[in-house]
């Protein structure tokens, strides 16, 4: 029997984006510390193909139901999609916990708590679902503004199954007080990431001959593309080279500034080296909720870190970074910005640190 099951909405490797990376360095990281896993994961052509990076992790994938079947439900279609009988029947075998991860994996909370009503069935919050989704719909347009208008009003009467769960575990500090309205037992449990430990330990070969500012994101979401598109207007160069790493840069204008550099959808190592050898960081996006794990990534370098007010404010991240309105501000500062003290970040934020209150809150100390 394992010691924990884990049900992730996506297949967790690579980490390339989002809420998987915390999923990734989760695993790793509980691995490390000894423990048995079983991964349920739902793949449905959203990673590039991988061999499973864990030998002491076993992983079973299941396809995702989509389409209009799924669509056709009182329920989200991110939750009704991943409701499959394959998965029941898995989760049933022994009573070994399980953490779902995010709201979308919530399919069979209902069912398992009453079919095992002292099992520990806990989910960890990447954020506030039905808010993310109102705000893709507002940067959206047509059947898509209405689509996501719609699964935000399912979402949000849905979440109140979370009270089912044993214990909730949002990542996101300033997320704990509408989680506390749907369960007494909250935690916060700060993301995983490629924190300043596995920078140490990656290549130090700098994958740039020059030096350079580097700006990563996933631009994939129409909101975020706008603001990326809204600097890259007013941007007017640096004296080093800006490279954006990331994915959704075809979502961009065409940028032919010689200053200005375009990796699409870098691999982990070359993100990590990119990461590591950059002069500074400049970051450009929307707040979705939760805690954007581009800023962490950034930090982790210790370096320093240019983020727009509409990406940082909200986080808790704003002691750590320098703030910046408009692109012009970062070309005059960003070589003269004073190093931040990143002590306190890297005893808050490291998986380390995650790994320890997630284990004892598990109960599987």
């Amino acid at each position: 029997m394992p010691d924990l099951h884990v049900v992730s909405f996506d297949r967790p490797w690579p980490p390339s984006y989002g809420g998987i990376v915390d999923v990734f360095w989760k695993i790793a990281t509980l691995e490390k510390l000894g423990l048995n896993i079983r991964l349920h994961y739902f793949d449905y052509g959203k990673q590039a193909d991988a061999p499973n990076p864990w030998n002491q992790v076993e992983a079973i994938r299941y396809q995702r139901e989509i389409g209009w079947k799924s669509q056709f439900s009182f329920r989200p279609y991110i939750v009704q999609s991943r409701k499959t009988k394959a998965l029941w029947e898995a989760l049933n075998i022994d009573n070994a916990p399980i953490l779902f991860e995010g709201q979308h994996c919530t399919a069979w909370l209902k069912e398992l708590r009453k079919a095992w009503p002292k099992r520990g069935l806990f989910v960890r919050c990447h954020n506030i679902e039905f808010n993310y989704y109102q705000r893709i719909a507002k940067a959206s347009s047509g059947w898509k503004s209405i689509y996501f208008n719609l699964e935000a009003h399912r979402l949000k009467k849905q979440e109140k199954e979370l009270g089912l769960a044993s214990a909730l575990f949002p990542l996101s500090k300033q997320e704990l007080p509408l989680f506390q309205q749907r369960s007494e037992r909250v935690y916060w449990v700060p993301p995983f990431f490629r924190d300043w430990e596995q920078l140490q330990v990656a290549q130090k070969n700098a994958p740039e001959n020059k030096p350079y500012v580097l700006m990563q994101g996933n631009f994939t979401q129409p909101n975020q593309a706008q603001r990326l598109n809204a600097f890259l207007l007013e941007y007017t160069g640096l004296e080093y080279e800006l490279i954006l790493a990331g994915q959704g840069l075809e979502h961009i204008s065409k940028v032919e500034r010689k200053s200005i550099k375009c990796i699409p959808n870098p691999s982990e190592g070359l993100l990590t080296e990119l990461n590591k050898n950059a002069e500074a960081h400049v970051l450009c996006g929307e707040y979705m909720g939760g805690v954007p794990l581009r800023i962490l990534n950034a930090l982790a370098s210790g370096k320093p870190v240019w983020v727009n007010r509409e990406l940082a404010v909200g986080t808790g991240l704003e002691p750590w970074v320098h703030l910046y309105t408009r692109a012009s501000e970062i070309k005059e500062n960003v070589k003269t910005s004073n190093k931040i003290d990143l002590a306190e970040f890297q005893t808050l934020y490291s998986n380390r640190t995650s790994a320890r209150v997630l284990i004892q809150a598990l109960g599987l100390e």
